[in-house]
């Protein structure tokens, strides 16, 4: 039987016997996850995709930061016509990871290493009244749970099974590049190379 990263491995290599005379793309994402980076990131890789890429390289390392926008990225990802394969350069942190689970591929570099904490909310407001704390908790208690439930469904296989609402809520989580293959976070771990004739695609922060 085919698991789900088979699947994912066989049409990556489809996608690269069908182009072989194309250029690679690669999509550099080294900076926080905001709406700036987000929007960015998006029409990054729809101008590859509308210049003939059949498959998404992406190049990740971040520290994770907005929940609105890392949901957004996850569910972007997955709705793009082409095979993705993600690969953690360094850290990935917090938000970061779900961006990270949206690719079919996904490889973590030697020295990389994840991190899973609990989530917090930022005040700017100098005094809340009780209905806007309700409305802070609730909005925690969901991403909270849509984090775990996106977790679950790109980790199933996983050898390993990691207790990610422990983690979310109670105590934080660093997972080495090894270990991250045993949780199904990654499935490879190996060093990267780019080629010489790839179209580099870069994020900034900022």
């Amino acid at each position: 039987m085919l698991t789900r990263l088979d699947n994912a491995l066989n049409v990556l290599q489809a996608a690269d016997s069908e182009g072989q005379s194309m250029t690679e793309h690669i999509v550099h994402f080294h900076c926080q996850i905001d709406q700036a980076t987000t929007e960015r990131f998006r029409d990054c890789c729809l101008e590859a995709i509308d210049l003939g890429a059949t498959s998404l390289l992406l190049n990740l390392s971040t520290t994770g930061g907005s929940t609105n926008f890392g949901f957004t990225l996850y569910t972007f990802l997955k709705s793009l016509p082409v095979p993705l394969c993600a690969i953690n350069a360094g850290n990935i942190e917090s938000m970061g990871i779900i961006m990270f689970l949206a690719a079919g591929l996904r490889i973590t570099s030697p020295h990389s290493r994840f991190l899973i904490h609990p989530m917090n909310w930022y005040f700017s407001q100098k005094s809340v009244d009780h209905q806007r704390l309700r409305e802070y908790l609730s909005s925690l208690d969901n991403d909270l749970a849509r984090y775990v439930q996106i977790f679950a469904l790109e980790t199933a296989e996983a050898a390993t099974r990691l207790d990610i609402f422990h983690c979310l809520s109670a105590e934080e989580k660093v997972i080495a590049a090894h270990e991250s293959l045993a949780y199904g976070i990654a499935h490879e771990m190996r060093q990267i190379v780019f080629a010489d004739d790839v179209k580099h695609w870069k994020v900034s922060g900022g």
